[in-house]
């Protein structure tokens, strides 16, 4: 008898028996339910089995593995439960040697058994290692109905979702020989489409080859994967066109942060030192909403209101959840895109109170840190020469040209008058503004960088920051407060959440806030993860091509460099004209690959088109706030754009629209070795193929994927950097890149060869980690020594150092920095249209267009009443919607607003409505009210509303129809919606931070109309 109905009946007769002994009645009390429970599915078979006297095993007929999670970018540990027999993945779980996954990560030296053994019983709890939704809901990627698996050929116009399947062979053929391939008219093959000694635009040498009429997007976060498509595209085919989504996620906050922490500085946006954490302060999101691993950072929140009271406040127009009743946290309701007016208002009242960490501002030098017990030191007394007429207006005063020593700068000594060399070791006056003598006696105006700031934040008043952001001068005078007296325990951080104008501005707020008390690499404080172990170099010269395209000094189509470097301006110059506006933006502080950003050139022909993209695990039409219609319309056309390849998973809105479809890897079936965003600890999380590729094979039996069409492409071109004996050894041997296991083997070695201590790898080990399937297509191509280093690597899913964490009060080896309040090098930067300056500190303005135009002058309130803000929905990423876990659980998002506004504006909870800017594509939802919303704010989460992509359209292949699926189109897409920027003159623009170039999506001023 099937086990379960057992059971069932079993509870039937117990109740009817159970009557019968107390009562004359025949019929039982309880209502009788139907014993059919098939609808219940049954459970799965378990890990691992204990029997009657203790002892472990693993069960027969099921695989594990530890490996690693992609169903976002924050990339954290998992553990797999494979049926061998059926070949698919039956659950998915947390891995507990990795910090994103686990509250006390195992010892490396932990056995994979024990590892399983540890998480049983009355340990499980301590030893739990969890996964968040969309990890857990990652098993449906291999097998989703929607998954393109075939190779592809469009088979009518192109995005009109009729294709045809054909073999690998035929779709590369046609792609290298070009030809009439849709009737059409001829389209360029790309053996005739690399020129490497033809200029792309004649004249203007700055933008390299014809080599660049490739252009090419991709997922960097892929950084194994990525890597490979990197080296093909820019060192083996030679173009500089190769594009990422940096420049519409974070990349604007994050580049700011980093010219607040030091000059040169790459580390990026900071993580909070959960562990010792009292005061938080998060602007734009909150913990656990977005941004660092969801497992990592819900724990740590939960644990630090438990065991420190953690208080904490989140500056976010939307309400999330973890900001509730009892949690000793509060919500500031921000305006959209006015983070900054709320933020000016805490700097200028901390700075007028002296609500800050003096001592640690006064260390000028690392021999004053170490003298007041400090690990970092700051340029807040370092004297700037503020007058306008002096050849080093802008530069930091050198000791040398006042007679105090070289090229160091100079502070007034504390509490004196006394004029030193920054670097005598004594502590600098913070708010110093003087006419100085140099020693030609020449009269200088110098100012302290701290004074700087003090100035700007004053140039606007308390009352006007709390009427811009909405935030009482009550509440910024309490942040204020509270972040001087809790100072090192206090950490201020931020993801993404306020991509508007001034986001480049909001990252360096965030960097400057930390610097003011003192939580930079401090004990409970700010801290900065170790970096992730990369696999270009190690035994295997992987970063390099000897005989590679050399792009040194090319610019690509974004213009991403600076423009006094161009042509135009060099031609202006000698007219005597005067060189500024450029013709369109240049970006020399944000050179982030935008992909948006570059069809946006392609779609205005300037500086050149595009001939042919390739665009692999990319979604740039989607997922770039502004895309402009004229780029999708380029892109759509032919004539504009004669050849497309997308290479992926999943149909999606932008490779929807190619001529060739090469299906791809999931995630579950790719080597990986990535950076874990969040942990602390030094390590890499790393994964082997699981399961078989769905993909179709080719004609030699491989399974056709991103790097097999790159090789074959290579090899048929003979293209540099490919083939046998392409990839050089550090025994001086070389080694062959012919295949998808070549390049994976390589890498992985790369990385396991240094990580310092790797665990013995035993036979159990092998067995429990599922090894011999991981290692079997990698072995035959690594010595013995990097086959053991890549098994270890593999058996507990990557590689986690669990050192001590702090010295003293501080990061445990952070290295001491000077921290940057002024930063003389961006001071020295133009910006592209106007020639000004770029601030030197963080400033505050009003939002601002490419020419200077504030939003509100194109973009009256009379006419868009309401400030727009999007976010990320927790358990939703932009491709998740492929998980049919993740569809169930998150189906849709809503159009959310103020109940108060929404009466305003005479709408109700529950109507159809109509979001519309100013020249953007206009979204259409379902409007939801309450309080949790700030007044005059509408606020939508992206990562739905995939009514062209993952099969929420339809779809015909090889003449059958398959028809959408109606839960992945649930919701609204916004990013199409946000309007671009008026004042650029050409057909196609973007909305983009003034600074960097980076998209806006947050602050744009929108109105909402009830759908009739």
């Amino acid at each position: 008898m099937d086990r379960r109905k057992f059971l069932t009946q079993a509870g039937v007769v117990s109740v009817a028996a159970a009557t019968l002994s107390c009562s004359e009645k025949t019929q039982p009390i309880h209502p009788v339910h139907s014993e059919d429970v098939s609808r219940f599915g049954h459970p799965i078979p378990p890990e691992c089995l204990q029997s009657a006297d203790g002892q472990w095993s693993k069960m027969p007929g099921i695989r594990t593995a530890y490996s690693r999670c992609f169903s976002c970018y924050n990339i954290c540990g998992l553990r797999v439960r494979i049926d061998e027999k059926s070949d698919k993945v039956l659950k998915v779980g947390g891995n507990p040697y990795c910090e994103n996954n686990s509250g006390s990560p195992l010892p490396m030296d932990t056995s994979v058994k024990q590892s399983y053994i540890d998480m049983a019983g009355e340990a499980g709890l301590e030893n739990r290692a969890t996964t968040c939704a969309k990890g857990a809901s990652c098993a449906d990627s291999v097998d989703d109905e929607r998954r393109v698996t075939q190779v592809l050929k469009r088979d009518g116009k192109r995005g009109e979702g009729k294709w045809v399947s054909i073999s690998y062979e035929q779709a590369l053929e046609e792609i290298l020989k070009g030809g009439d391939l849709f009737g059409e008219g001829h389209v360029e093959g790309l053996r005739s489409l690399r020129q490497l000694d033809k200029l792309v635009k004649p004249g203007f040498p700055e933008f390299g080859s014809a080599a660049n009429h490739l252009f090419a997007t991709y997922c960097a976060e892929d950084t194994l994967r990525g890597s490979f498509y990197a080296r093909f595209m820019q060192q083996s085919w030679g173009t500089s066109n190769l594009g990422t989504k940096h420049a519409y996620c974070g990349a604007a906050q994050a580049t700011g942060y980093s010219l607040g922490m030091a000059s040169g500085f790459e580390e990026w946006l900071n993580d909070v030192d959960w562990d010792n954490v009292e005061y938080g302060l998060f602007m734009g999101t909150s913990p656990g909403s977005s941004g660092a691993s969801l497992n990592l950072v819900g724990r740590g929140l939960a644990d630090s209101r438990v065991d420190r009271k953690f208080k904490y406040v989140c500056v976010d127009p939307l309400l999330r959840t973890t900001v509730a009743a009892d949690t000793n946290a509060k919500w500031l309701a921000v305006k959209p895109g006015q983070d900054a007016a709320f933020s000016f208002g805490v700097i200028r009242t901390m700075l007028e109170e002296g609500w800050f960490n003096k001592i640690h501002l006064e260390g000028a030098s690392e021999k004053a840190a170490k003298a007041a017990a400090e690990l970092n030191y700051t340029n807040a007394g370092h004297l700037v020469v503020v007058d306008p007429k002096h050849p080093k207006y802008r530069r930091f005063a050198k000791a040398k040209d006042f007679g105090l020593g070289g090229d160091e700068a100079i502070i007034i000594k504390a509490n004196t008058q006394e004029f030193i060399s920054a670097e005598s070791g004594d502590k600098a006056s913070l708010f110093v503004s003087k006419v100085f003598k140099d020693k030609s006696g020449r009269r200088v105006k110098l100012a302290s960088s701290l004074y700087l700031l003090r100035e700007e934040s004053q140039r606007t008043s308390m009352k006007e920051y709390a009427a811009k952001s909405g935030i009482s001068i009550e509440d910024m005078r309490q942040v204020a407060k509270d972040l001087g007296h809790y100072g090192r325990k206090a950490c201020v951080a931020g993801n993404g959440g306020t991509n508007s104008s001034d986001g480049f501005v909001m990252g360096w707020i965030w960097a400057t806030l930390n610097t003011l008390v003192g939580s930079h690499d401090a004990k409970g404080g700010a801290i900065y993860g170790n970096g992730p172990i990369g696999g270009m170099e190690g035994r295997y010269d992987l970063a390099n091509i000897v005989t590679g395209v050399n792009l040194e000094g090319i610019v690509n189509a974004c213009r991403d460099g600076a423009y006094e470097s161009s042509t135009e301006y060099r031609q202006k110059v000698a007219k005597g004209q005067n060189p500024y506006p450029a013709s369109t933006p240049w970006h020399e502080v944000l050179p982030a690959m935008n992909a948006a950003e570059q069809w946006t050139s392609h779609a205005n022909a300037d500086p050149y088109r595009a001939k042919v993209l390739f665009n692999w695990r990319n979604n740039f039409l989607y997922s770039a706030a502004s895309i402009s219609q004229e780029v999708v319309a380029s892109i759509a056309d032919p004539k504009r754009l004669p050849l497309i390849v997308g290479i992926d998973c999943h149909m999606n809105e932008t490779n929807r629209y190619a001529d060739y479809f090469i299906p791809d890897r999931s995630m579950l079936e790719e080597y990986a070795a990535d950076r874990m965003w969040g942990s602390h600890m030094l390590g890499v999380v790393a994964a082997a193929p699981l399961v078989t590729p769905r993909t179709v094979k080719n004609e030699r039996g491989q399974h056709v994927c991103m790097e097999q069409l790159l090789i074959d492409i290579a090899l048929d071109m003979q293209l540099p950097g490919f083939g046998k004996g392409a990839i050089g050894h550090e025994d001086g041997s070389k080694a062959d890149l012919l295949c998808f296991e070549d390049w994976h083997a390589k890498y992985l070695a790369n990385v396991a060869s240094q990580c310092e201590n790797l665990p013995i790898v035993t036979a159990e080990d092998r067995l429990w980690a599922g090894l011999e399937y991981a290692m079997k297509p990698l072995t035959s191509r690594l010595t013995t020594t990097e086959a053991n280093e890549v098994e270890a690597l593999l058996s507990r899913g990557g590689y986690y150092v669990a050192d001590e964490r702090y010295e003293g009060e501080f990061i445990k080896g952070a290295g001491s920095k000077c921290l940057q309040i002024y930063h003389e090098a961006v001071a020295q930067l133009r910006h592209a249209y106007s020639g000004e300056h770029y601030p030197g500190i963080i400033t505050y303005q009003e939002h601002r267009f490419w020419n200077g135009d504030t939003w509100e002058s194109h973009w009256p309130q009379a006419e868009f009443p309401l400030l727009f803000s999007s976010y990320k929905a927790t358990v939703r990423s932009n491709y998740a919607v492929a998980y049919k876990r993740i569809a169930e659980i998150s189906p849709t998002n809503y159009i959310y607003m103020n109940q108060d506004t929404a009466s305003e504006q005479g709408l109700s909870d529950g109507d159809s409505v109509k979001l519309i800017t100013a020249n953007g594509k206009p979204a259409i939802g379902l409007l939801q009210t309450d309080f949790g919303v700030v007044k005059g704010a509408v606020c939508v989460s992206h990562g739905f509303g995939h009514t062209q992509g993952f099969g929420g359209d339809d779809r015909i292949i090889n003449g059958q129809k398959l028809a959408g699926l109606k839960e992945r189109a649930g919701g609204v897409a916004i990013n199409q919606m946000i309007p671009s920027d008026p004042t650029r003159k050409q057909r196609a623009s973007m909305l983009n931070d003034y600074w960097t170039g980076a998209n806006c999506r947050h602050g744009i001023p929108v109105r909402v109309e009830k759908l009739s």
